[in-house]
């Protein structure tokens, strides 16, 4: 092959690393005026929109080349849950096609970018490897939080976001680039990356024999070195450890409380294993997926949080106990969206529709299943539920920490929040994908030429 055959390919994955971080500094973006209402981010022309428009489309094209000239990225999106992801997407193109009449060519147009990004995220894997895509999300989500820093300090009347809790109370938390939740959620994936980034290992051989066979050719050792991601070293540990901080001081000026519970999670769950071993690891997910499963069962089927006053009144943005026995108001939201899917159990209403569709209140689900239901229908929702149970059987066990925060954050959050699948996906969207998608990439030939860089670099 000559060398002006291998420029190009050499090139591609900078290209490829240069989009990854432009789409994670830009897409979770929303410009607001500090009010408690606004737009959603594909209804109008701003330069915001634009700008992730344009984004959309250098991704999908790369995503399309990925799956025309990379066997990895076909053998990637083979695999169980990349079939599954493909379906899904497919399943929102078909749907968004009868999404109510306002919101069409919004639905439309989310469901293409779903899927662009879809093929492009599992091109950026299969090209870069795990570590690389790990370290490009995690600077761009950093630009991002920067960026929302800045308005919040320098332009407080910018980057606040006033929030009604009753009829005369407000709290003020940070906004500015977006919705409080938003913002917190991006800033939890990224302090879950930065810190396994800067601590992370791979899974340690359970037994000696184990440890004397991780030689270079065992899979073992292939495992380690596909799907480890911790970047080690003075500097790196310091750039890290300033992101991990950045991170959580965002989530705290948010005071996104679904953030900040869903973070302790993920976080304890990415650690535990060092403490407790693989035997605690397995009781501590069963403790926590029955306990959010019951809480939720039991708050949509009774209408009423199961807290009882003395237990949420000291966490409460506004005094009131009902506040948090409500969810925040979810159980009523929760109600209408079910009435919602009632009507409409086979395409749902279309992607990017709850705002509009809704009452006023509500404009979301608030739940990562309803929000598929009610987005896409129940074909939908049975594929979600069949992600959202790999992410926990094989994501929220896995012997890779940073698999196991982004599974668990997404899986816990997801009980009161959309979580993931944006109108552009943001970081958490795009690294769940991966987390997916990565283990995959230890039964692929190693060893092999990829079409779309020059030299094999997991």
């Amino acid at each position: 092959m000559t060398s002006s055959d291998e420029q190009p390919r050499a090139a591609l994955p900078w290209i490829i690393g240069w989009v990854l971080i432009a789409a994670a500094a830009v897409n979770p973006l929303d410009i607001i005026t500090g009010a408690s209402e606004f737009d959603r981010a594909t209804s109008s022309t701003g330069p915001q929109t634009l700008l992730k428009l344009g984004l959309a489309g250098i991704a999908t094209l790369i995503g399309c080349l990925g799956v025309l000239l990379s066997p990895r990225t076909r053998h990637l999106l083979n695999s169980v849950p990349g079939a599954a992801l493909l379906a899904l997407g497919f399943v929102f193109c078909a749907t968004s096609v009868f999404a109510a009449p306002t919101v069409r060519i919004i639905s439309i147009a989310s469901a293409l970018i779903f899927m662009g990004y879809l093929l492009f995220i599992t091109t950026a894997l299969a090209t870069m490897g795990v570590k690389r895509v790990a370290i490009c999300l995690v600077l761009g989500t950093s630009i991002y939080l920067s960026y929302t820093w800045a308005l919040f300090i320098l332009i407080p009347e910018s980057g606040t976001f006033t929030e009604y809790v009753s009829a005369t109370e407000t709290v003020q938390r940070m906004g500015g680039t977006g919705h409080p939740n938003t913002i917190a959620k991006v800033a939890v994936a990224t302090g879950l990356l930065g810190h396994a980034l800067r601590t992370g290992r791979p899974q340690p051989p359970t037994s000696s024999r184990e440890a004397n066979d991780r030689s270079e050719s065992s899979p073992h050792r292939v495992s380690d070195r596909v799907l480890a991601i911790a970047t080690r070293g003075p500097w790196w540990n310091l750039i890290w450890t300033g992101i991990v901080v950045l991170a959580t001081a965002t989530v705290l000026a948010t005071i996104s409380r679904t953030a900040i519970i869903a973070g302790f999670a993920a976080a304890g769950i990415m650690l535990i294993e060092r403490f407790y071993g693989r035997g605690g690891l397995a009781i501590a997910i069963a403790s926590v997926s029955a306990a959010a499963v019951a809480i939720f069962a039991i708050s949509l089927w009774s209408g009423e949080g199961p807290f009882s006053e003395s237990t949420v009144t000291v966490v409460t943005k506004s005094g009131d106990v009902e506040e948090l026995t409500s969810l925040t108001g979810r159980t009523v939201i929760w109600k209408e969206a079910v009435d919602l899917i009632a009507e409409r159990p086979l395409t749902g209403w279309g992607l990017d529709s709850a705002a509009s569709v809704m009452s006023k209140e509500a404009t979301g689900t608030h739940n990562l299943l309803l929000h598929i239901s009610f987005s896409a229908g129940m074909v939908a929702c049975v594929l979600i539920l069949g992600l959202l149970g790999w992410s926990l059987v094989f994501g929220a066990t896995s012997g890779y920490e940073w698999i196991r925060g982004v599974t668990v954050f997404v899986l816990v959050s997801g009980l009161v929040e959309d979580t993931i699948f944006e109108s552009f996906p943001t970081m958490l969207t795009l690294i769940w994908i991966v987390a997916l998608l990565a283990p995959n990439m230890v039964y692929m030939k190693h060893s092999e030429t990829h079409p779309l860089q020059p030299h094999d670099s997991p």
